[in-house]
């Protein structure tokens, strides 16, 4: 069976990000169950579900 150049591409960024998230969840040290949601689903949904607008806020 070969693994083509493309598979393992994608198999070292997958790692990586997995790797990003557990650093993330661990410096961010002792979250609440609403915390780790909202981050859960910011992960799953992507920016689709951001506010834009005037619901964004000022920009800085």
């Amino acid at each position: 069976m070969e693994v083509s150049v493309k598979d393992k591409e994608r198999k070292t960024k997958l790692l990586l990000i997995v790797e990003l998230h557990l650093e993330a969840l661990r410096l961010a040290g002792n979250m609440s169950a609403n915390q780790r949601r909202f981050i859960e689903v910011a992960l799953t949904c992507g920016p689709e579900l951001e506010p834009s607008g005037l619901l964004a806020g000022r920009k800085s």
